[in-house]
């Protein structure tokens, strides 16, 4: 191969880097928005990518409690990529609001692990229990 030849493909491999990194943030599991109360329970909204097709996002609320595994609460099936979340916590009513641009999405109450999506009605302990040694930045599927 000629020297010009080397040129091109390393110009094109360089410029593939870039595109492959941003397609493994794009598909990795990965935390939206992650808080501790005071009290030490730790909540993560947390999105992964459905390889499934037709349903681009799964996104889940997970909660755990000191010396407990890992909780989850559905929150959404058919989500579109959500850069990024902000969460807020009422320390006296024990109480964490996820938002997900400016949206109240999830609040949890962490001393009933009461649980409410969006507007509905709440759900009290875990849907789902993850396995030892799962942590949030793995896959909840």
């Amino acid at each position: 191969m000629n020297r010009n030849r080397w040129i091109v493909l390393s110009i094109a491999l360089a410029g593939l880097i870039p595109v492959m990194v941003l397609f493994y943030r794009f598909v990795s599991p990965r935390i939206l928005a992650r808080a501790v109360s005071p009290d030490g329970v730790e909540m993560c909204l947390v999105q992964d990518f459905n390889w499934d097709g037709g349903e681009p996002f799964t996104t889940s609320f997970v909660f755990r409690k000191p010396g407990r595994p890992w909780g989850r609460f559905y929150a959404g099936h058919q989500d579109s990529y959500f850069v990024t979340a902000q969460v807020s916590l009422e320390t006296n009513a024990r109480v964490a609001t996820f938002h997900v641009r400016t949206n109240p999405f999830v609040k949890f109450a962490w001393d009933s692990e009461a649980y409410w999506l969006k507007q509905g009605g709440p759900i009290t302990g875990a849907q789902w229990q993850l396995p030892s040694g799962w942590s949030p930045g793995q896959s909840v599927r």
